[in-house]
């Protein structure tokens, strides 16, 4: 699609929004369009007020909005241009996507500042009139904002800590993040650990020379569980010789069920673990083979129950609406399969086709006329909540099918801190290992900064001056808060 822009310089969120209705189709801004589908967006300012103007022309038809801006700061110019274009995309393609113009991570900050200024009633309205939200997206952001006024954080005293485990016994179809598959580089696990192992005790004494208490730590991947037990003690002794005091939540992403075994979880009930990720997905075990994930149903079931028999704190279990072939009935039925397993964070996420997925060819799945994930999702908060599980935080990707979201659900008093700390950047988060990024959060300013490692295992391996220089800078920007 061609673009023209005048009088604003929005073309960011010009893309973002092209993608909500026309997923994988490229867009090249252009001073004077020459295909026959192009769009054209402007804002005029005049006398303290602004006018959005959209025009959108699909072959032979036209469809034009305009829109007063509520406010002429940036987020009512930004939402007067992006409503117009929201409105002749939707005009064109009768899609009506479930977040309106909210294309950010977190709809949750958005709905903060207007809630605290209009109340629940008011803000609902402004919603659904300036952001084209759907209603019934409204009462889980206020369940969510809820949640997180019970949370207790200070962020000029405390931290949470990442470690980075970027492999996985093998890579499935949908998978985007930053890890590759053991079997191929199975050689790199070591020296990457003996990397981790210099990176860990630096991150944390710059925490400790800022007066920050470490209140969580995840462990994350990849697929953690991919270690075996002498790595994996190795692993948690390095991470527990850095604490001054107990954790508020120790969480051990396990990952696949077929790397769960009674001799690491012994280890990790020992080394103080007190959170465990156990992600099947789907318990469908066609879709599990299709999609590229070496385990069953029942292994994921055995997984869990072995778990609980340790006597951990909280179990956490992933599951994906929208895996290829997988149907609402499938879906139904693995969400049922977890509430038997008796796991009490259940986290539905909704899948994200990322360039580097195998599945990003597929042009299929993009299709966002397709509600069949949108009935998944809303099939899943009703069961949740019918069970007792609270949403407690929740976040966006680009390209999720149906314009769907990611959202943590927990049965009250178990919800997963480090989530709720690092996805409101309640606080500071120092970040070890490959593709993992630090968040330094100022409480004063309000400030969010990031210092991000190399994405690769080979280059974090290789590369340690780089690290130290990361490790430098994060004590600088700490200084600077």
């Amino acid at each position: 699609m061609e673009v023209k822009i005048s009088g604003h310089t929005f073309e960011y969120d010009i893309i973002g929004m092209s993608l909500l209705f026309f997923p994988g189709d490229p867009v090249r801004f252009c001073a004077r369009p020459k295909e026959k589908q192009w769009l054209s967006s402007r804002l005029h300012l005049k006398d303290g007020s602004a006018v959005a103007i959209a025009t959108y022309r699909d072959g032979e038809r036209t469809y034009t909005c305009r829109k007063k801006a509520w406010s002429i700061d940036k987020e009512g110019l930004l939402g007067a241009v992006k409503y117009t274009v929201y409105q002749v995309f939707h005009r064109a393609t009768q899609i009506s996507p479930p977040w309106g113009i909210l294309t950010g991570i977190k709809p949750t900050g958005i709905y903060q500042r207007i809630l605290a200024e209009k109340g629940p009633k008011d803000a609902r309205e402004f919603l659904i009139k300036n952001y084209c939200m759907q209603p019934k997206k409204i009462p889980l952001l206020h369940q969510i904002c809820k949640v997180m006024e019970g949370v207790k954080t200070d962020c000029e005293k405390e931290a949470s800590l990442y470690v980075s485990i970027p492999f996985c016994p093998s890579r499935c179809s949908y998978c985007s993040f930053i890890s590759v598959a053991a079997e191929r580089c199975n050689h790199l696990i070591e020296p990457y650990l003996e990397a981790l192992y210099r990176e860990i005790p630096e991150k944390c004494a710059v925490l400790k020379k800022h007066g920050l208490k470490l209140r969580s730590v995840y462990v994350g991947g990849g697929t953690p569980g991919i270690l075996n037990g002498e790595q994996m003690s190795r692993l948690l002794r390095a991470i527990c010789n850095e604490l001054d005091a107990p954790l508020d939540e120790f969480t051990y992403e396990l990952g696949r069920p077929d790397t769960v075994t009674k001799e690491k979880l012994q280890i990790l009930k020992e080394m103080g673990v007190t959170r465990i990720c156990i992600n099947t997905q789907t318990t469908n075990d066609e879709i599990l083979e299709a999609v590229g994930r070496r385990h069953t149903r029942k292994e994921y079931l055995n997984a869990v129950a072995l778990t609980k028999q340790m006597g951990f704190a909280s179990i956490n279990t992933d599951l994906i609406a929208g895996l290829p072939n997988e149907d609402e009935q499938s879906f139904a039925r693995s969400l049922e399969d977890v509430f038997e397993a008796g796991v009490d964070n259940i986290t539905i996420h909704t899948l994200s086709i990322k360039r580097s997925s195998y599945l990003h060819d597929d042009k299929e799945q993009f299709d966002p006329r397709k509600d069949r994930v949108r009935r998944m999702l809303d099939h899943a908060y009703e069961r949740l909540l019918s069970k007792g599980y609270i949403p407690y935080y929740m976040y966006r990707q680009k390209n999720t099918v149906s314009n769907g979201e990611n959202v943590g659900f927990a049965r009250p008093d178990t919800i997963g801190l480090y989530n709720l700390f690092m996805m409101e950047d309640l606080h500071t988060v120092a970040a070890c290992g490959a593709g993992a990024s630090s968040k330094i959060i100022s409480g004063s300013s309000g400030r969010i900064e990031r210092v991000i490692n190399m994405k690769y295992p080979y280059e974090y391996i290789r590369e340690n001056e780089k690290i130290q220089r990361n490790t430098a800078l994060l004590d600088q920007k700490l200084g600077e808060r």
